[in-house]
């Protein structure tokens, strides 16, 4: 990004002098001003992010379209692939955090994790993973132990069981180890309060009623979140593992209208979509919701149509396993990127890089470098340069200035210092440069 140095510049006696805001006489100036768009007021750079509308925002009103992959953490070197995924570009990650007493992840190793993505300025997805069935699903000691599907789930939120895990994971954040590293990246991050959705198996879920239960579902978790004292924008992933649009968008407000955690006229939270509709029935069944009759709909219009024009924010999952995302992946990430739709993908793998089960190195290529990928997402802004001092020249001024103590999760590759009135300008990669008059 390219910066302007904050400085104050006036003409006296045909040499160009610094003068500071406060220094009586002084004609014109040149305001630091960042490349992208400001909000009113002078705000340039927050690391605080909000659900305004249908986007995500930093609290200086800077829309943030996430781009990057979904990783599951169970390991504390995970910190090089952060690096790695920032360095392409990514500005935003899922982290699954592994619950497994196998892995023997502790609060510390998630904190060092999570601190390596919040030094690149991403946005960070909070989910909670599972695997170790041969145990019994049994926690880590340092994480609070005991078996997952076997805990007390929290007051009006279910009983817990294999059959029934939403109220399971709620037990888990009931931790305090949990709240007290959501608090510690507070503006970081999004929880992803219901994850994909698993209810009573004797509803059909494609049907109004699965979709209604799951509608009740998401409600209780919103209110429990709540509750619980968690104050950072929330994600419920919809219904049918997630590939469910219309539930979002027949239900999306109603779940909404229950948050309490509301910034102007807006609830903080989200939805998330899996566009894993390479598989010809999603188009049938989603397009005779979404447009009546006997219509079909692919991913890639319902993004369009649909996922980018409700009142609040749909993060789009995507992928390239054959019967997901398939081939279709790569007009997936231009629509978004076109309709500036957030999405992440499944999943990073440590290779280093992305799975691509169906096209392989095409595929990693296309969304680690591409525009519509990894390398076309724009993190927030960086803070402004600060103490600018100026030594007069023969006809110049040198100007001098720190480089911003913030660099919003992105090198800052240059800076231009302009004067007012005639505009003369110098540009450089360094931290002082001459005007010359």
């Amino acid at each position: 990004m390219t910066l302007k140095a904050e400085q104050m510049i006036r003409r006296f006696a045909g040499v160009l002098l610094l003068a500071v805001v406060a220094t009586a006489g002084w004609v014109g100036h040149a305001v630091a001003t960042p490349t992208s768009p400001t909000s009113a007021g002078g705000c340039t750079h927050s690391s605080t992010i909000q659900l305004i509308g249908n986007q995500i925002q930093d609290t200086c009103g800077t829309t943030i379209v996430a781009r990057g992959p979904e990783m599951v953490v169970a390991d504390g070197r995970l910190t090089s692939a952060i690096d790695s995924m920032a360095g392409m570009g990514a500005n935003s990650l899922r982290m699954l955090l592994t619950l497994d007493a196998a892995n023997g992840m502790t609060p510390a190793t998630f904190d060092s994790i999570l601190a390596r993505a919040v030094s690149h300025d991403m946005i960070v997805w909070l989910s909670l993973y599972a695997w170790d069935d041969t145990n019994s699903y049994l926690i880590a000691p340092a994480l609070g132990g005991g078996n997952l599907y076997s805990l007390t789930a929290p007051s009006g939120t279910g009983t817990c069981a294999i059959s029934t895990p939403t109220s399971c994971y709620l037990a888990v954040w009931s931790r305090q180890w949990l709240k007290d590293l959501v608090a510690k990246y507070k503006g970081h991050v999004v929880i992803d309060a219901m994850q994909e959705y698993v209810g009573d198996k004797t509803i059909d879920r494609s049907t109004e009623a699965g979709r209604t239960e799951w509608a009740d579902a998401a409600k209780v978790n919103v209110q429990w979140f709540r509750s619980a004292g968690y104050t950072v924008p929330l994600e419920i992933m919809s219904n049918f593992q997630g590939r469910d649009l219309y539930a979002i968008v027949e239900k999306g407000a109603s779940i909404r209208a229950v948050d309490t955690d509301v910034v102007g006229a807006d609830p903080q939270t989200m939805f998330g979509w899996q566009a894993y509709w390479a598989d010809a029935w999603y188009k049938g069944y989603q397009g005779n919701l979404l447009l009546g009759g006997s219509n079909t709909i692919t991913a890639v219009q319902a993004i369009h149509q649909f996922a980018v024009t409700q009142s609040f924010p749909i993060e789009i999952g995507v992928d390239n396993y054959p019967g997901d995302s398939g081939s279709e992946y790569k007009a997936e990430l231009d629509q978004a990127a076109t309709d500036n739709a957030s999405w992440l993908w499944w999943s990073w793998n440590n290779n280093p890089s992305i799975e691509c089960p169906n096209d392989g190195a095409t595929c990693v290529t296309y969304v680690t470098t591409s525009q519509s990928g990894f390398a076309g997402a724009v993190r927030s802004q960086s803070g402004k340069p600060t103490g600018a001092t100026a030594t007069a020249g023969n006809g110049s001024a040198l100007v001098s200035w720190t480089a911003p103590a913030d660099n919003g999760g992105s090198p800052i590759t240059g800076y231009t210092v302009t004067s007012s009135g005639d505009a003369k300008t110098c540009t450089t990669s360094a931290t002082s440069c001459t005007v010359s008059g």
